[in-house]
């Protein structure tokens, strides 16, 4: 039996050399110095939370988590500002804080539609029961998981106003799957620092099935709203996707190497990571 490595032509090397020029002036668009600024601040702080958990006691150690969601709200807020103008861009803050905020209001109260479940007081300030850092956190990962679903049901052309709406929730249901894909990370990460408890154990990591089908819910229902506000086109999409990178392969690192917990890093890493490939592998196609 003989092996054969995949032959690359001179060709295929200038086709990649391409597509990554053409991808980094894209980017360099999208990122305004005072972006970048925001986005060097975002990640250094991503990139020491690990550290400042070992060295801080709980308090400082969730004010430096606080702080890490305001600055992704600020960077993926200061990357929708240029291509959706103000209106548009305030529409979608207010928008996804209340749909979000409802939504973990009612599912602490009710069960539904994420589990039974409550807040501890780690957090604060909270809003009805609910710590304000919660829907910020939808709000810092809702834009960049639409940019992966988006970019993951790109077409060309739309033939006809009901094909359009099929196509928008299509994508949408994509996004809210790229974005439950998250909690893979973060709902084990958050019981074992205590932000909040589960009732009853469930059958991932103690976390119950039936809180991702409640995440992909909400964000499908969050999403398809905005898509009557504004063409998601419209997004700056290879930036969005990016910062939707990054927090894939830091709590990949995060969880696996620093926090104790293995599986959920793996689990994670293979979740978030089929809509990071699909996604850049539609751009850069």
């Amino acid at each position: 039996m003989s092996f054969r490595l995949p032959a690359f032509s001179p060709n295929t090397f200038a086709s990649c050399r391409v597509k990554g020029v053409r991808l980094a002036i894209e980017l360099r668009s999208q990122l305004s110095p005072g972006t970048r600024v925001l986005f060097g601040l975002w990640l250094l702080l991503m990139v020491l939370i690990p550290h400042i958990l070992r060295l801080v006691d709980r308090n400082t150690f969730f004010l430096a988590l606080s702080l890490s969601i305001v600055l992704q709200v600020s960077l993926v807020l200061f990357l929708l500002l240029p291509a959706l103008q103000r209106q548009s861009t305030l529409a979608s803050l207010i928008w996804i804080l209340a749909i979000t905020w409802l939504a973990e209001f009612v599912g602490h109260r009710t069960g539904l539609p994420f589990g039974r479940y409550t807040y501890t007081d780690v957090l604060r300030p909270q809003v009805g029961g609910v710590p304000i850092q919660v829907p910020a956190a939808w709000l810092m990962m809702l834009p960049p998981a639409w940019a992966a679903g988006t970019a993951i049901c790109a077409r060309r052309h739309t033939i006809n106003y009901a094909s359009k709406w099929k196509h928008l929730a299509a994508c949408s249901v994509v996004s809210g799957l790229a974005f439950s894909a998250w909690d893979l990370f973060l709902d084990p990460q958050m019981v074992a620092w205590g932000v909040w408890q589960w009732e009853t154990s469930g059958i991932y990591f103690g976390v119950p099935a039936i809180n991702f089908f409640g995440w992909a819910l909400i964000a499908f229902l969050a999403l398809l709203g905005l898509s009557r506000t504004f063409d998601s086109n419209a997004f700056p999409r290879e930036a969005l996707l990016l910062v939707y990178t990054i927090v894939w392969l830091l709590n990949s690192l995060g969880l696996g190497l620093f926090f104790d917990q293995p599986g959920a890093a793996a689990a994670g890493f293979v979740g978030m990571g089929v809509f990071v490939v699909m996604a850049w592998r539609q751009i850069l196609s």
